[in-house]
């Protein structure tokens, strides 16, 4: 093994650990956990036997395997980003609900908010 794979296989393994941690957490579902694990079982697959994906490589014309798994880290990122911008959007968007509703609220009844003052 070269030393690129001992370290893609350490980081795998550690990914696996970090995955089973945030389940037991109570961050991930049971599902989400058996996603991740499928995600970094083949990535240490990959990573150890690299010529499991020569028929994707061949089929798609690239020619090393570095070349796929960047490609494919691109994509992942890809979609990764874009999900965490639209849930980031969704969030301000309830937060500023919440606070719209709160302060028409607290005008209407000509009380104010229970919460601590130095936090307005």
């Amino acid at each position: 093994m070269i030393p690129l794979q001992i370290i893609s296989l350490i980081f795998g393994l550690y990914m696996l650990y970090w995955s089973f941690l945030s389940y037991k957490k109570r961050l991930f579902y049971f599902n989400e956990l058996m996603f991740w694990i499928s995600v970094w079982t083949l990535f240490m697959t990959v990573a150890i036997l690299p010529e499991t994906v020569k028929f994707i490589l061949q089929t798609f014309q690239i020619n090393r395997v570095m070349d796929l798994l960047m490609i494919l880290a691109f994509m992942v990122l890809s979609i990764v980003t874009f999900r965490n911008y639209s849930e980031n959007r969704q969030l301000r968007k309830k937060v500023y609900e919440f606070i719209k509703n709160d302060a028409i609220k607290q005008s209407t009844s000509g009380k104010k908010s229970s919460q601590n003052p130095r936090l307005r």
